[in-house]
């Protein structure tokens, strides 16, 4: 199982949701964790290139991962319509 690693921006990202919305996306990062070895990860381009997302819903997680380090740092979290800017 993966070390889960959330920057402070992502931190900040996930309080300003709502309960429910937080709910889901933790239930989604408990997930990656435990098959993130075997999710086929979607990788970004521009400037997130090196970076990756999981879709939770309207929402999207950025993240990063190392199976070396057995780790995932998720560096934003957002809706849909905004999370790239």
């Amino acid at each position: 199982m993966y070390e889960l690693i959330l920057t402070p921006s992502a931190e900040g990202d996930l309080k300003r949701l709502d309960g429910k919305i937080q709910g889901q996306i933790r239930n989604k990062l408990e997930w990656l964790r435990e098959n993130c070895d075997q999710w086929s990860h979607r990788a970004l381009k521009g400037n997130y290139k090196g970076k990756f997302k999981l879709p939770s819903g309207d929402y999207r997680i950025i993240y990063t991962y190392d199976r070396r380090a057995q780790t995932v740092e998720v560096s934003r979290i957002g809706h849909r319509s905004s999370v790239y800017e």
